[in-house]
Parts: C-alpha cells; sequence; structure tokens
C-alpha cells in the first residue's frame, strides 16, 4: 500500500513549517517512534513580539512501513497537509500511483539547543 508523508498541523494558526533537521533517509525502515525530522513552527509570525510563540517540534511515525522517497531538506518550507514523502508497506511494492493514505505519524515539541539553529 502507498503511503503519503505529510506536515500535521500543530496548533490551529499554524498553516506552514521550517525543516530544521532531516533525520529518515530514502530506504528506512520506520518502525513505531521512528523520528522523521524536525520542523520550526512559528504560529504568530504575523504579529510583531519580543519573544515570537516558535517551537519546534518532531514528527515521528506510528506505524510500520518502508520510506521509499523524502523530498525535504533542511531550510525548506513545507505548508500544513503538502505531500513530502511516500512510504509503502512492503519494501518491494512500486510506488507508482496515488497514495491510498497517509502514513500515520505524531507530533512532539522537542528544546533544541539554541546554538544549532
Amino acid at each position: 500500500m502507498i503511503l503519503s508523508l505529510s506536515l500535521p498541523r500543530v496548533g490551529e494558526r499554524m498553516q506552514a513549517g521550517t525543516v530544521h533537521r532531516v533525520i529518515a533517509r530514502a530506504g528506512d525502515a520506520l518502525r513505531p517512534g521512528a523520528p522523521l525530522l524536525e520542523v520550526l513552527v512559528d504560529l504568530e509570525e504575523a504579529n510583531a513580539r519580543d519573544c515570537p510563540a516558535a517551537f519546534f517540534v518532531r514528527l515521528i511515525a506510528t506505524e510500520r512501513a518502508y520510506l521509499r522517497t523524502l523530498l525535504v531538506a533542511p531550510g525548506d518550507v513545507l505548508q500544513v497537509a503538502a505531500p513530502f514523502g511516500i512510504a509503502t508497506t512492503t519494501p518491494d511494492e512500486s510506488f507508482d500511483g496515488p497514495a491510498l493514505r497517509a502514513l500515520r505519524t505524531t507530533s512532539v515539541a522537542i528544546q533544541v539547543d539554541p546554538l544549532s539553529t
């Protein structure tokens, strides 16, 4: 089965996120708990403030799959729900054609060393 990867909405104001770090690679066998990437989310980018409502989230797979393509790099801006990769349920199946559903994922807020950004 072909599965799409997309950025979930984290907070009602979120429209996009900036890729901070790509962890997974095409060809990886994913298992529940496997991290895919880290994204910087700014929920208040339209409002000027001294301390922006920005935080990092890590996107994590919650099911077994095989990552076939991952079309992101650090600095890329991802729109919510826009596809950025493809996974399949078996390692050797074709991934030509439309995805039947999204890869099941979850996201967690993480703390990133400010000197690494």
